[in-house]
């Protein structure tokens, strides 16, 4: 593709008062730099001693000033001399001259991602980086494969970015991965351009607005909800999982068995490793379903530690995520649960706050995942379109707790350690069938309230 320059730099020089005295003659030289609709004035640090005599047209005037002119020249050939296609504005070019180089302010998109990416890495966790250099990648592939420039960040810019080569770049990337893995790509390098963006939109001139903006359209709160209800998984899998059973080898009692305890583990064979593992990850399917704990706060090494209140055992603690409390009635059934379990299938990769080990938690969730969707999956008969996943079980207790306990959403959120409105967002409301029910319910109870209150007036009638 032939780059034109659509906007040339033009270069004038005037003399400006340097005293508020009318008689002082002298004047300072200053210079005009003119350029894609911004300009920007600039002291030469030169002095016309008498005007009327030394100054015509933008130059010095007479034989005795060459070398005065021949400097007005120089500084006129230099700032012309510029490659526009890296000018963002009058201004950046009087700082490129005055010795400001093209590295110091990023001018074009990849440039700006690294410099975003640099401003990450001292508040963000190691594995946000590493999504955020994977959407880097995917948009330098796509650049490559469509031999794409290095798209410039200003207006003036003879190969701007535009969200018209956004949407090309996702409907490319729609073709390759899925729906869900394309939004992320954009919703990062939104996220990186937004943060150059809100840095520099008042000191550059005509830069560019987030191209990555809008690129994919957010489902509205009624289709957030439809989906919400169709991830609810109905309880008779729950029931089916805690009617399997696996058959252990003689003398083996799961909570008594640390399962990466290399002591147990040498000597034994590959099938009483498999049947304890499978046994573990089954009453954890069932721990999950009963108090809606994501994935990671199971690194916890005290998230299933009973703490007992005035008024009932619970589980409490603090989310990874959110950084809120969270806090979950123990039940008969979910106290068996856990002392049936003994310790966790994993070593502990959680701190107080934070992950701390990424690649021990990553390993944990795809040992658990492939429980899930292939060997539960198949030995419970699991016919729906959708896999089941660790979140999925956190999910159906929301939705538990909210349709058929009817809990409030202030409740279930504290249950889960979300704010009220996330709740509603992403695990649904109660549903129509729910909402009948506690119609006719208030409706009953205000009945019988009203003939309470119909009763006693007639006794005060009658006396």
């Amino acid at each position: 593709m032939e780059n034109r320059i659509k906007s040339k730099i033009s270069v004038t020089f005037y003399l400006k008062k340097m005293s508020h005295d009318d008689a002082v003659k002298k004047r300072a030289v200053y210079t005009t730099i003119a350029f894609s609709g911004t300009s920007a004035k600039m002291s030469t640090g030169m002095v016309c001693e008498d005007p009327k005599i030394q100054w015509r047209k933008g130059m010095f005037e007479g034989r005795k000033f060459t070398d005065e002119n021949l400097e007005l020249l120089s500084i006129r050939n230099k700032i012309e001399a510029f490659d526009t296609r890296f000018c963002k504005s009058a201004n950046h070019i009087k700082d490129l001259y005055h010795g400001i180089t093209l590295d110091d302010i990023p001018m074009t998109i990849l440039e700006v991602f690294n410099e975003s990416l640099e401003k990450k890495h001292t508040k963000v966790k190691s594995a946000t980086i590493k999504c955020f250099k994977g959407s880097i990648s995917i948009f330098k592939l796509w650049m490559k494969e469509t031999q794409r420039p290095d798209f410039g960040v200003v207006q003036s810019h003879p190969n701007k970015i535009t969200k018209r080569l956004i949407q090309q770049f996702y409907n490319w990337d729609l073709e390759r991965v899925k729906e869900s893995t394309a939004n992320n790509h954009i919703f990062n390098l939104h996220h990186l351009y937004e943060l150059f963006h809100n840095i520099n939109v008042g000191d550059i001139d005509g830069l560019v607005p987030n191209p990555f903006k809008r690129i994919v359209e957010l489902e509205d709160k009624q289709e957030r909800v439809k989906k919400a209800l169709e991830r609810d998984l109905d309880w008779k899998w729950i029931e089916k999982i805690e009617n399997l059973k696996y058959k252990l080898p003689e003398g083996v009692v799961i909570n008594e068995i640390e399962l990466w305890d290399k002591e147990w583990l040498l000597g034994k064979d590959r099938e009483t490793k498999r049947e304890v593992k499978e046994e573990k990850f089954r009453l954890l399917t069932l721990i999950l379903a009963y108090t809606g704990l994501s994935f990671v706060d199971l690194g916890k090494a005290d998230v299933l530690n009973i703490h007992r209140t005035i008024t009932g055992p619970v589980l409490s603690g603090r989310r990874v995520k959110t950084k809120k409390i969270y806090t979950i009635p123990v039940t008969p059934k979910l106290d068996s649960l856990i002392k049936e379990l003994g310790s966790l299938p994993w070593k502990p990769f959680v701190n107080d706050k934070n992950i701390k080990d990424y690649k021990r938690c990553q390993r944990s969730y795809v040992w658990f995942s492939r429980y899930l969707t292939i060997d539960l999956s198949e030995q419970i008969g699991f016919d729906e379109d959708i896999t089941l996943t660790a979140h999925r079980f956190r999910h159906s207790f929301a939705m538990r707790m909210l349709n058929h306990y009817r809990f409030s959403l202030t409740n279930v959120a504290r249950m889960l350690g979300d704010r009220e409105d996330t709740v509603e967002e992403n695990y649904a409301n109660q549903d129509d069938d729910t909402i009948m029910k506690i119609f006719h319910e208030e409706m009953a109870r205000f009945n019988k309230r009203q003939q309470e209150e119909d009763d006693d007036l007639e006794s005060e009638v009658a006396v």
